[in-house]
């Protein structure tokens, strides 16, 4: 490429092990893998060797924008962080994080798509970046520091438009459900790449860049990204004020966006956070708090059996709604966790289990006293888990399923555990069952998601569950909108796809749940590597600000084409929606490749989750036994190209993507699927 618009055309390289500084091309990498999860994957698969660790130096962790980050796109704030997981069980392997903010942007700004880092230093540093150079430098005094003390420090060191990710004393201390934190409520969480960060001693990325990004044809990308925004405008697709509603308002007074770009405002404001974060030169440039639920209103979805299903469920699986503890004491917990560096979710699912034990006798662990309903309980808790405190903080830091492992339990309570952290070391995450209700046939699509997935994908596949919010009322009548109109629905998907069987319930209609699973995963892998928002994209649906709208509707088709109508006059590119699925394609496959290489990947480790789906989703009982499973992973696997007995994408699929010498090296090696 000559000029370069949309990319910025360099990538940073550094070594934390030796100092070395250097860059290289963004153009040996785009269009194909398009920027992001897509440049990162492809250099994990020519980089990273089996058999490296999460620890190792030979690790790399990729922060990465792409070429959407830091144009008028909406939703465009975002980045992405990939590297392998030491939280991933049992086998810590590659995976990926995103968040929101403004880092991202700023790095673009600098002059940079991406930073890799490899190497472990052998002191804690920080990495400082701005406008084209980069520089390791110490960072020992800021050893101990949380994540906003961190952040304030270096905003008055480098001034106060300086943007910053970091870690806390969580990821210091290699918790590993550690964060990577930015602002005061962005974060990569549950992908534990902030022990990494740990590992390597590197404490902060701290960001500044007075740069631009060059676009082909600016009125027509202006135009286009104006009306998906308008398209958007009423957030995401549903919402949980009031839990499912299909229509919100868009961004206002008493909500909060979470990154550069975003026209919604999918989040609640608070004011009322501690004091200290106005940076020295009196800029304040770090969001207000954007409320998270779980401290302050708690999670009521958290329940199982419904009483939907408690008539017909004889399982041994029970669990809790999770307690709220108001906003006053909830925002503490809340500034308190994120400060640590540890994932603000967790209650989700540590809350259901520590009860499960207690009601099975168990009230202490480790001479640590299990007391969910105490607000003093958690603070205490994350104390100890964030500094690996006491036999109980060592214990924890590594999680439940390592946990459990560990201790000497009755068997209902370790297989609870599990329940709640049902693959990869994963909290369950709008799969049903032990979290929030998703109704077949949302339930199947999301379980392939999960299978097939390095981590938890539902952080990054909104769109595949938000759905809940459109279908009647469900879960005791608190999902679900009362307004449905299935008709509406059909006739939205049947507009997107040619067909609404893969919305309809049922089992009858396998290969076309399988084939829009596959297409919203490819889709997933795309907006991870623009960088956009899961929350209205891919836009299946359109989304309304007001109940009037949505009832005025003639149906609730957004634009599935939104992608390659925004990235076709940014780049110039002759780009389409056929180039962005298939580059979404393969950037999965090359993927599932590292997997293959690394960590020998196949459908016996992808049935591992079956167990968890033969328990009756809490809204409407559906379930699986391992014949279904079979029949779907069949369908599934045939839809990819991929080899039925084995899971493994075959020759012709991977050549068919432009991948012959990633084929040609699995089948060195004897792991190819002809």
């Amino acid at each position: 490429m000559s000029e370069i618009f949309g990319w910025v055309g360099k990538i940073l390289r550094v070594d934390l092990g030796t100092g070395e500084i250097s860059t290289e091309e963004t153009s040996k990498y785009v269009p194909d893998y398009i920027g992001g999860k897509g440049i990162a994957t492809r250099i994990a698969w020519n980089e990273l060797a089996p058999g490296v660790g999460p620890y190792d130096p030979e690790n790399m962790l990729m922060f990465m924008n792409g070429p959407f980050t830091g144009t008028f796109v909406p939703t465009s704030g975002r980045g992405s962080v990939c590297g392998i997981s030491p939280r991933i069980y049992p086998t810590p392997w590659f995976t990926y994080g995103t968040m929101g903010g403004d880092w991202a942007a700023e790095l673009k700004y600098a002059g940079f798509d991406g930073v890799v880092v490899r190497g472990n230093s052998d002191k804690p540093v920080y990495l400082w970046i701005i406008d084209g150079i980069a520089d390791i430098i110490e960072a020992e005094e800021m050893t101990g520091f949380d994540t906003f003390v961190t952040q304030q420090y270096l905003k008055e060191k480098h001034g106060g438009q300086t943007q910053v990710a970091c870690i806390g004393p969580a990821g210091e201390n290699r918790v590993l459900w550690s964060t990577i934190q930015h602002r005061l409520s962005n974060a990569i969480g549950d992908a534990g790449l902030g022990a990494v960060m740990g590992a390597k001693k590197l404490k902060a990325l701290a960001i500044r860049g007075t740069g631009g990004v060059k676009v082909a044809k600016p009125a027509e990308f202006i135009k286009i990204c104006q009306d998906i925004s308008k398209m958007i405008r009423g957030g995401n697709t549903t919402s949980p004020y009031p839990t499912g509603s299909p229509y919100r308002s868009p961004v206002g007074p008493g909500n909060q966006q979470c990154s550069h770009g975003c026209p919604l405002g999918c989040g609640r404001l608070h004011k009322n956070i501690p004091a200290g974060i106005t940076v020295g030169s009196g800029t304040r440039n770090m969001m207000s708090h954007c409320e998270d639920y779980v401290f302050i209103h708690g999670e009521e979805t958290t329940n199982y059996p419904t009483e939907d299903i408690k008539d017909i469920y004889d399982g041994d699986m029970y669990t809790r709604e999770t307690k709220a503890f108001g906003e006053s004491i909830g925002i503490e917990l809340q500034v308190l966790c994120e400060g640590l560096g540890l994932t603000s979710a967790f209650p989700i699912n540590y809350y259901p289990w520590f009860w499960v034990c207690i009601e099975n006798g168990i009230t202490d662990i480790k001479g640590f006293k299990l007391e969910p309903d105490k607000p003093r309980f958690w603070l205490d808790f994350m104390k100890k888990v964030a500094y690996r405190e006491d036999d109980i903080g060592e214990l924890f830091a590594d999680d439940i399923v390592r946990a459990v492992d560990r201790l000497d339990l009755p068997p209902v309570v370790k297989k609870a555990a599990f329940f709640q952290f049902p693959m990869w070391g994963q909290p369950a995450h709008r799969q049903g069952r032990s979290y929030e209700s998703q109704p077949d046939p949302l339930w199947i699509n999301t379980m392939l998601h999960w299978i097939i997935d390095s981590r938890d994908p539902m952080a990054c596949h909104h769109q595949s569950s938000f759905v809940a919010g459109w279908l009647p009322q469900h879960h005791e009548g608190k999902c679900g909108s009362p307004d449905s109109n299935m008709e509406k629905l059909k006739a939205s998907y049947r507009k997107a796809f040619g067909t609404s069987e893969g919305i309809e319930p049922g089992f009858e209609n396998i290969d076309a749940k399988t084939k829009l699973a596959m297409w919203q995963d490819n889709r997933a892998q795309t907006k991870d590597s623009l960088l956009i928002c899961d929350w209205p994209f891919p836009a299946i649906l359109h989304s309304f600000p007001t109940r009037e709208e949505y009832l005025a509707a003639e149906d609730y088709y957004g634009d599935i084409d939104a992608e390659a109508k925004m990235l076709a006059p940014l780049t110039g590119l002759d780009i389409d929606t056929a180039f962005i699925d298939k580059a979404g394609e393969r950037i999965r496959n090359l993927d599932r490749a590292i997997h293959i290489r690394n960590y020998n990947r196949d459908r016996e480790i992808d049935s591992t989750g079956e167990w968890y789906y033969e328990y009756p989703e809490k809204s409407d009982g559906t379930k699986l036994n391992m014949k279904i499973f079979n029949a779907v992973l069949d369908s599934y696997y045939d839809k990819r190209g991929w080899d039925k007995a084995t899971g493994r994408p075959t020759r012709a699929k991977f050549e068919e993507l432009g991948l012959k010498e990633v084929a040609d090296e699995l089948g060195k090696i004897g792991k190819l699927s002809v």
